[in-house]
């Protein structure tokens, strides 16, 4: 099973979120900016036609409230 990583960067938030890496053939979180280190490991989706980012949390998904500016 090979890893086709993409990095998701994050317009300016409150949040000190600047970007994630996805590795879209299992999407799960795989690497992450200091203030998203703890999503690693997590399981992820899109949402709200590709402008936000869902995380794995217990037995649904969380929304970042953080505008994806780039996928790639």
């Amino acid at each position: 099973m090979t890893k086709k990583i993409k990095r998701i960067t994050f317009a300016a938030n409150g949040y000190g979120l600047s970007w994630l890496e996805v590795d879209t053939h299992s999407w799960e979180i795989v690497g992450a900016c200091g203030a998203g280190s703890h999503l690693i490991g997590r399981a992820c989706r899109l949402a709200d036609r590709g402008m936000k980012i869902e995380y794995r949390y217990g037995i649904g998904y969380k929304r970042i409230e953080a505008n994806v500016e780039k996928m790639g």
